[in-house]
């Protein structure tokens, strides 16, 4: 009840009808408290719009104290992109599975890019690296550059570490410093 933005009728029917049930209401039984918010007889549209109204705000009040403001949401999804970019840019050879990375294309040329362009150039890794280690585990009797990444466990264990120090850059916060950038964020929208 500490909400100031809805109306005490809407408060009161909200109890009301907490107390009589919501699956009546989907149903159509309302509680007569409902009528206190419009002296029009047809009083269930601007009842039904309350309803959606408050509950829009409650969505969206939810989401902004789990994920912040839209825009920090904006700069945080960069912020963690190109952290993953660097994870890719940085890690050991054996980690990323990248045989040559002299076909990555410049690092700044992907850091330029907007947000969607960066997570399709990083899903595309994955999916070359999923190849990699999905070559390098097929056991064809040859021997191919793969089998020279050490053995299986070490290979896990790279695994592991890289899938580590990519769910470390999935689950970052933004600096608490203002971090400024000569770089274009790729993206003038927002």
């Amino acid at each position: 009840y500490s909400d100031a933005n809805v109306d005490i009728n809407a408060k009161l029917a909200f109890t009301s009808q907490t107390f009589l049930g919501w699956e009546d209401a989907f149903q159509g039984r309302f509680s007569q408290k409902w009528q206190a918010l419009s002296s029009d007889k047809n009083w269930a549209k601007p009842v039904l719009t309350e309803l959606m109204n408050w509950g829009r705000a409650c969505w969206s009040n939810r989401c902004t104290h789990l994920f912040g403001e839209r825009k920090d949401q904006y700069h945080l999804r960069r912020h963690r992109l190109h952290l993953q970019v660097k994870i890719w840019y940085e890690s050991p050879r054996t980690q990323v599975l990248v045989i040559n990375r002299t076909n990555f294309p410049d690092r700044a040329s992907i850091l330029h890019r907007n947000n969607e362009g960066i997570a399709r150039w990083l899903d595309q890794q994955h999916a070359d690296r999923d190849s990699m280690r999905n070559r390098a585990s097929q056991t064809t009797g040859q021997l191919t550059m793969d089998r020279f990444m050490g053995t299986i466990a070490s290979r896990r264990e790279q695994n592991l570490n890289f899938q580590g120090s990519l769910q470390e850059a999935r689950r970052a916060n933004l600096p608490v410093t203002n971090e400024t950038t000569t770089a274009s964020d790729g993206d003038h929208s927002h």
